[in-house]
């Protein structure tokens, strides 16, 4: 059963007023350049933990590689949708609401304020006196208020109806409030199999969930030859990723293919994302057209043994015929929808399984 019914994004990022109803247990997000796919994912991610400010930070940094994020600030406030241009900091607010298959809503707004902090310290002349110098930083409040669903749904006996303030100083959180409920999620973007240090926690967890088999099965899709994966440390010196071919020996993940890191990425992610959602943004990425039906079919057949609610957004045709073919019979499983182009009078277009399957096979047509 899908974890969320519906998502409404009232307001986040460059996106205002768009709906996506009847979600699937399969969804595919398909539409132009900047239309909006990513924005979605990223709003999804926050719904599935909005109580953490820290959340929000890591969901506005996953366009980017960890070794040139930009600050922390600077990428957060994009988060709230901009009506002008910037001044002495800025101020926007966010809205998006959910609703379980219970019907019950789950109402999240948060208000970000960013400000001048001015503070002084001593001027490096040793003069006794010597002015102080005065110093200006950019600080930030983020005040985030969430209503509407009994959190009972969430597995606790609390109801959640919470007002949260947290304080950004320089990218530190002091947070005072009790840890509430969350819906577990995993977000693979375009860039995250880049992470070695992602990839190596992600691949911890697999083996800790014993399933290497299945992420061996899915590397073999790839490299038939591949036998093993493994956690090593060459020399007591860090602990590496190796995949083992046989013939070849032991072959560290850094010396791999990008498809083969991208399929471990993803194989990883959806056993973290157990009794919650994955969000994979440009799937297609790094991968060969011929790789996709495999992989597709992998990531399907263990979301429904893990009870996992699966968000896609591609460019690609390949993509949106390797999902189809994935689900074969339980074709009612997938839904897509097509996002308008931003600024366009359009609304979402939603298609069903059955519509999808029609289109490409009688009339081989485009729903990009």
């Amino acid at each position: 059963m899908p974890h969320w019914k519906s998502i409404h994004i009232e307001r986040f990022r460059r996106l205002e007023n768009l709906r996506l109803d009847d979600l699937g247990t399969v969804n595919l997000l398909v539409g132009k350049n900047n239309s909006g796919k990513t924005s979605v994912l990223e709003a999804l991610a926050v719904m599935c933990n909005p109580f953490s400010p820290l959340n929000w930070v890591n969901t506005a940094w996953e366009r980017e590689l960890k070794s040139a994020r930009t600050p922390v600030l600077e990428v957060l406030n994009w988060m709230f949708p901009h009506k002008a241009p910037r001044q002495n900091g800025y101020e926007g607010s966010a809205i998006i609401e959910g609703v379980w298959p219970s019907g019950k809503p789950l109402r999240v707004e948060a208000d970000y304020h960013e400000f001048r902090e001015i503070m002084l310290r001593p001027s490096p002349s040793d003069a006794a006196d010597s002015e102080s110098e005065e110093l200006t930083e950019y600080a930030a409040d983020l005040q985030i208020s969430v209503r509407g669903v009994s959190s009972r749904v969430l597995n606790t006996g609390r109801d959640i109806n919470e007002q949260i303030t947290h304080e950004f100083r320089g990218g530190r959180f002091q947070v005072s409030v009790e840890k509430l409920p969350q819906l577990p999620y995993q977000f693979v973007s375009p860039v995250s199999h880049r992470t070695n240090r992602q990839l190596l926690a992600a691949l911890d967890q697999v083996l800790e969930n014993r399933m290497k088999a299945e992420v061996v099965h899915l590397m073999q899709k790839l490299a038939p030859d591949v036998e093993d994966i493994e956690i090593r440390s060459p020399q007591g010196r860090g602990a590496v990723v190796y995949l083992y071919h046989s013939g070849v020996g032991h072959v560290p993940l850094t010396v791999e293919g990008d498809g083969m890191r991208r399929a471990l990425a993803f194989a990883s992610a959806v056993t973290l994302a157990k009794n919650g959602v994955l969000l994979l943004d440009e799937v297609e990425t790094a991968l060969h057209p011929d790789a996709l039906a495999g992989i597709f079919r992998f990531l399907v057949d263990v979301c429904r043994q893990q009870n996992v609610q699966l968000f896609v957004t591609t460019h690609s045709l390949e993509a949106v015929d390797a999902m189809l073919a994935s689900v074969g019979n339980e074709v009612s499983d997938l839904v897509a929808y097509h996002l308008p182009p931003r600024g366009s009078d359009q609304t979402v277009y939603r298609l069903g399984g059955k519509s999808i399957r029609s289109m490409r096979s009688d009339g081989g047509l485009d729903l990009r």
